[in-house]
């Protein structure tokens, strides 16, 4: 039933956000009678994905949004047990996927909000309960990192072309920070918070507003 109504959206020309790797066999047999390659169709979350795999989502143009929280952060001493150290680098393998050419948009799913989170987790890949880095062939760059949580962020939401980069016609939407992501020590990449926050050009936040409202 899944299967049929994947053949439809295809015809039809409709976006399909799966969750899931298990997914991608289904993308594939859709696509083998109406191709998706530039509809941008979504995995969320996959947990693990082979060399194949990634090969497969680069030739069907699939998306990518992550869920480091949960697979490097929290669970990855987990995951690796569970897959072995020989599959390690399958593991949220962002660095290939970038390599291959694939969108990745980082994600929080929530837990916590913050995406300064996950720009840590892709590029330091520590696992809170043994501080071990996992698989650390798929770190990513800070500078890749922040692509990730915002032009790619903005590909994923179909939305390139008014957000995603701060250029002239798109939404002035923006934060200052404290501390230069790029350069700041690792430790305190996941805990920043900006003191300003522009929406449209205007300024919604400030901290030093925020002290003085407290005090």
């Amino acid at each position: 039933a899944l299967l049929e109504l994947l053949r439809a959206a295809a015809r039809e020309r409709l976006r399909v956000c799966g969750i899931q790797a298990p997914m991608l066999d289904l993308f594939a047999t859709a696509a083998s009678e109406v191709p998706i390659d530039d509809l941008a169709w979504v995995i969320a979350h996959p947990i693990t994905l082979d060399q194949t795999q990634i090969a497969r989502i680069q030739d069907l143009g699939i998306v990518i949004t992550t869920h480091t929280n949960s697979y490097i952060w929290k669970r990855g001493a987990d995951v690796l047990a569970q897959v072995g150290r020989d599959h390690e680098n399958t593991i949220c393998p962002i660095r290939s996927l970038l390599d291959a050419g694939v969108t990745v948009s980082l994600a929080t799913d929530n837990v916590p909000i913050s995406l300064w989170n996950c720009v840590w987790h892709a590029t330091e890949r520590i696992d809170r309960s043994s501080g071990a880095v996992i698989a650390p062939d798929e770190r990513i760059s800070r500078e890749e990192a922040l692509r990730c949580a915002t032009v790619h962020g903005a590909r994923l939401c179909l939305a390139e072309a008014e957000r995603g980069t701060l250029e002239v016609g798109k939404l002035a939407d923006l934060i200052v920070l404290p501390e230069n992501p790029l350069t700041v020590e690792a430790p305190r990449l996941a805990g920043l918070v900006p003191d300003m926050t522009i929406v449209g050009g205007q300024s919604v936040w400030e901290k030093s507003n925020q002290t003085k409202s407290r005090r």
